[in-house]
């Protein structure tokens, strides 16, 4: 697997030789400064002096940032926008951050007929801030897959449907956070192979995302899958899955699973959600079924399920449903998937990672008032008690199609 290699010291070898970093001070004594800077001051920073770029654009910035424990954790949700608050003075009006991490109000209300928009929200862990990522074109696709590239500070927005025609998308935008740039910016990506939507994707290492299944311009469920390499900007296909899948959930199992897509469903069973998974194995280009994971066959994984983010191969289910009765093969799979009762019935929820925690965001009576709450649950050996409650603003409590998080 494709990892950084760097140590938590290397930042100050690499810039050793910068002794104009701050003046009177030693390179890593400066360094141990600079590192302790608020994220949202970093594209402001840029533009003191040309070693100061270097060094904040470097990738071991982030890293020695980690170490010192003064990374800040940034979870990027991909939802509609929330209807005009009536309450509110700036009917449709949020505060969105520009590409140089300014501020704004813009205009955000969805038609009031057709389809709505989508944006894609953040809130900063550290700081308990929520901003809207201003976009170059008007809206981000419809139901687009968000994935993190943590070694490489990208975030990409990846297929889904045009705004206008409704029709899935082969479309790749990228955000990047880390690089030359006086602050975030979009580039476009090279389109994957075929148009898709409602597919499932993961990131593997820190450079390579693997998309599979979702359905094509015809509603028809998929088998293909390819890979995306950023550095190259390229895609490759590679092995169909066994079975068509629309609507599945993907992950990355950093143990020999490798890529996991959980159900989904064919084009002859629309809605009838299958119990079974699909693992791809990188090594020899070839799927393996897991048999009885998913129990709920009316209801979608999509939103459901979350991933240890540690490095393990569990996952867990959140639902307010009793599992149908089923055969457990998962520990012969080594695939431990756990179901985990809501506090909370009759709600809709999205449950994604967030660094060590799991997070679910829950809908229901709180979102018609223009408000949300986001769950967090530490993800221990023993899971299964709740570690807080986020309460989210108007204009971000509607339930996100897709989310990935990152350190800045």
């Amino acid at each position: 697997m494709e990892m950084s290699k760097k140590r938590a010291g290397d930042i100050s070898k690499d810039f050793q030789n910068c002794h104009d970093l701050i003046p009177g001070l030693p390179s890593e004594l400066a360094i141990e400064c600079l590192v302790r800077v608020p994220y949202q001051f970093q594209s402001a920073m840029k533009s003191v002096c040309r070693s100061w770029r270097s060094l904040i654009s470097d990738s071991s910035f982030i890293i020695e940032r980690r170490r010192c424990g003064k990374a800040e954790l940034l979870l990027c949700l991909v939802q509609p926008l929330s209807p005009p608050n009536p309450a509110s003075k700036t009917v449709g009006e949020t505060l969105v951050m520009d590409e140089k991490g300014e501020k704004k109000l813009e205009d955000e209300s969805p038609r009031v007929f057709g389809t709505p928009r989508f944006g894609l929200s953040v809130y900063n862990a550290a700081m308990s801030t929520w901003n809207r990522v201003a976009f170059p074109e008007q809206q981000i696709p419809l139901f687009c897959e968000c994935v993190a590239l943590q070694d490489a500070g990208k975030i990409l927005l990846i297929g889904g449907w045009d705004p206008e025609t409704l029709q899935p998308v082969k479309d790749v935008y990228v955000l990047e956070f880390a690089g030359e740039g006086s602050g975030r910016r979009w580039r476009r990506g090279s389109p994957m192979t075929e148009s898709r939507s409602f597919f499932a994707c993961a990131s593997v290492g820190s450079t390579k995302v693997y998309v599979a299944g979702g359905h094509d311009d015809q509603k028809n469920a998929l088998r293909s899958a390819e890979v995306y390499d950023v550095e190259k900007d390229e895609w490759s296909t590679i092995a169909p899955m066994t079975e068509e899948r629309d609507e599945c959930q993907g992950f990355f199992m950093e143990t020999d699973l490798g890529f996991c897509v959980i159900s989904g469903y064919a084009t002859e069973s629309q809605g009838r959600f299958r119990s079974d998974a699909e693992s791809y194995d990188l090594a020899t280009n070839s799927w393996a079924k897991i048999e009885n994971i998913w129990p709920f066959q009316d209801t979608s994984p999509r939103g459901r399920i979350a991933g240890d983010m540690r490095g393990s191969s569990r996952l867990w289910c959140f639902t307010d449903q009793l599992p149908s009765e089923t055969k457990d093969d998962s520990r012969k799979c080594k695939l431990d998937v756990e179901t985990i009762q809501l506090p909370v019935t009759g709600s809709s929820v999205f449950a994604g990672s967030l660094g060590g925690e799991v997070v679910v965001m829950v809908g229901g009576k709180r979102e018609s008032e223009g408000e949300g709450v986001m769950m967090k649950m530490k993800t221990e050996k023993k899971i299964g008690k709740w570690s807080g409650h986020i309460q989210i603003p108007y204009g971000f409590s509607t339930l996100p199609f897709s989310q990935s998080s990152i350190y800045v």
